[in-house]
Formats: C-alpha cells, sequence, structure tokens
C-alpha cells in the first residue's frame, strides 16, 4: 500500500493550520519505521492508504472512521477526526496535534496488527524534528 495523509475541513473556519511538511515527515517515518517494517507497503502494492485529517466544532475526541474501500480508485480512505476546541485551546497548538493525531494512528494502525510501541517511536522522533522549529511553521 502507498500510504497518503491530506486534510478535509467541512465547516467554515473550523480547520488545523499546519503546514503540509509536518504531514510530509509524518508520511515519511512511518513509511519507513512502520509501513516497510510490518509489511504494510507488500500489502495490495498498487493500493492507497488514505488518511484523511478531518475535524468539526462538536468533535471532542479521536475517532478513526473507515475504512471506505474504492476499488476503481483502489483506495482504503480512513478519516482521523480530531477534537477541535482541544487542539485550538491549547497553549501547545502543534504538540496537542501531534499527541491526537498519533492517538488516530495508533487506532489505525492497529486494525492492522501493528502495535502501540512503533507508532509512538515514530510519535517521539517527529515531535523532536518540528516542536519549537521554524522550517515546520504554518505559513498562509
Amino acid at each position: 500500500m502507498v500510504l497518503t495523509i491530506g486534510s478535509w475541513f467541512n465547516e467554515p473556519g473550523i480547520e488545523f493550520k499546519i503546514s503540509y511538511k509536518v504531514r510530509k515527515l509524518i508520511r515519511q517515518i512511518v513509511v519507513e519505521d512502520v509501513m516497510k517494517p510490518f509489511g504494510l507497503e507488500e500489502k495490495e502494492p498498487n493500493w492507497f492508504l488514505g488518511l484523511v485529517i478531518a475535524t468539526s466544532s462538536n468533535t471532542n475526541e479521536v475517532e478513526v472512521r473507515g475504512p471506505e474501500n474504492d476499488k476503481r480508485n483502489k483506495t482504503i480512505n480512513y478519516g482521523l477526526w480530531l477534537p477541535y476546541k482541544k487542539i485550538n485551546d491549547s497553549k501547545d497548538y502543534l504538540n496537542e496535534y501531534l499527541n491526537s493525531l498519533f492517538d488516530a494512528l495508533v487506532i489505525l494502525f492497529e486494525k492492522y496488527g501493528i502495535p502501540e510501541q512503533p507508532i509512538r517511536l515514530v510519535q517521539e522522533k517527529v515531535k523532536k524534528d518540528v516542536l519549537d522549529n521554524p522550517e515546520y511553521e504554518y505559513n498562509e
């Protein structure tokens, strides 16, 4: 499977202002440290594993929705719903966002038989690289 990570926000003004560079880094490290070692790249190699980060004003806890299988486009999509107010009201916005996102990734990859520990190791690597690093700041 080929991993893709995107976002979708359907309420005006309700979104996460996170740099695409953060998602790109997460994708790279998840592929190298999780998908390859656990054989997910080899499983259905012509299919995409699409992760869509979403929220709404009334999303209060992490939730993983899906999968939605699109056989025509060879895509398995999951919605990773993150708690808007908890993240948005946090004093450490990016850190809280990453905590919630990786909580969702733990739930998601558990469906593929991957234990929590490798996901948490990726979380720590990402945090080490992006927190307090101006290169990963969001620019409109």
